[in-house]
């Protein structure tokens, strides 16, 4: 009788455990986006409470981090002119996290930009273009530096007219609570999709990578696919939400801070390949803002963040970072291709 050889029963072993896990998938809406988590699990009875358990948490994160919910911390925020008392940790966390960030990207992201985008209409779809004077003194009230040296403690006051808002941030910040629990019930195989912002756990049930689109902005199918394990993959792009005046003139929902107006990088869009989602949700709006040159040099410049990058510009390049360079596979006749090392 001929022998089988190890390697062939591990694999044989790894297929049979493999395809004896089941798919379960829950969706829902919060943060005013549509969710989906994708887990496979031995108990589909376990895989339906974890699901419960992520929904449960990012419901109480939205009750924290709402710009609109009256009882939320961030709303008490904006309407009191001072931090809650008890300061919630996730609160505490983000307000910390966005310090950094925001002396990090030179206020490229700023999560005090709230007032701005308001007047805009992109919180409330009542689209408008505000005068210059009116941009102007809106601006006067987004200066988070002055909360960058603040310990937030209960009832310290901020200035009037300043809103925070962690949007940028919060489906990223989500993203990664859900990761915990996954992680913390031995989930090992999981996507989530929220509302566009993708994070992957681990492989997939069979061992192969998994596999990421990347949006075409010209034609709305995949401009690329890139493969990965354990990552969040997150895309800003100003296709995704913008208006147009009488005039045609297209208005995107991803704001520069020191202008008050819809970024005019040389960009299409940005996508932020990281461990955390927290940091790609940030980042790829920052580093939109930032323009192509601009956020590759920053990329080189900050070295302790470890991510990964991939631009689209309007010039129909692609360029990416070199840690992706054997996971991402063009889809699209770019102009140029183009990978970018430290």
């Amino acid at each position: 009788m001929k022998k089988i050889s190890p390697a062939l029963i591990i694999a044989i072993l790894f297929s049979l455990i493999s395809c004896s896990q089941t798919k379960t998938s829950e969706s829902f809406t919060a943060m005013n986006t549509f969710m989906t988590v994708s887990l496979y699990s031995f108990s589909v009875k376990k895989a339906g409470v974890v699901c419960s358990q992520i929904q449960n948490r990012i419901q109480e994160l939205e009750e924290i981090l709402s710009t609109t919910l009256p009882d939320s911390d961030v709303y008490y925020i904006n309407h009191n002119k001072k931090f809650p008392d008890p300061l919630k940790p996730e609160l505490l966390e983000l307000l910390r996290f966005s310090s950094n960030m925001y002396i990090k990207t030179d206020n490229k992201y700023n999560p005090a930009l709230y007032p701005v985008i308001r007047e805009w209409g992109f919180t409330t779809e009542n689209y408008k273009v505000p005068s210059n004077q009116r941009i102007s003194e809106l601006l006067l009230h987004t200066d988070y530096s002055a909360l960058c040296d603040s310990d937030f403690a209960a009832n310290v006051p901020i200035k009037d007219e300043m809103e925070l808002d962690f949007g940028a941030v919060g489906k990223g910040y989500a993203a990664d609570q859900a990761v915990r629990i996954l992680e913390e019930n031995g989930i090992k195989s999981a996507l989530l999709d929220f509302g566009g912002n993708i994070q992957t756990i681990g492989k997939k049930p069979d061992g192969s990578l998994w596999r990421v689109g990347i949006k075409n902005p010209w034609t709305g199918d995949a401009a690329c696919a890139l493969s990965v394990e354990s990552k969040a993959v997150v895309t800003s792009g100003g296709y995704e939400r913008f208006f147009e005046d009488d005039k045609g003139n297209r208005y995107i929902h991803i704001f520069d801070p020191k202008t008050g107006r819809p970024s005019q990088s040389n960009l299409e869009s940005v996508t932020i390949i990281s461990t955390s989602g927290t940091y790609a949700d940030c980042l790829s709006t920052a580093l939109f803002v930032m323009g192509k040159d601009s956020a590759i040099k920053w990329w080189k410049e900050n070295s302790d963040i470890n991510f990964d990058f991939i631009l689209i510009t309007k010039d129909k390049e692609l360029i990416y970072s070199a840690g992706i360079k054997d996971f991402i596979e063009p889809l699209y006749q770019f102009e140029s291709v183009e990978i970018v090392t430290r």
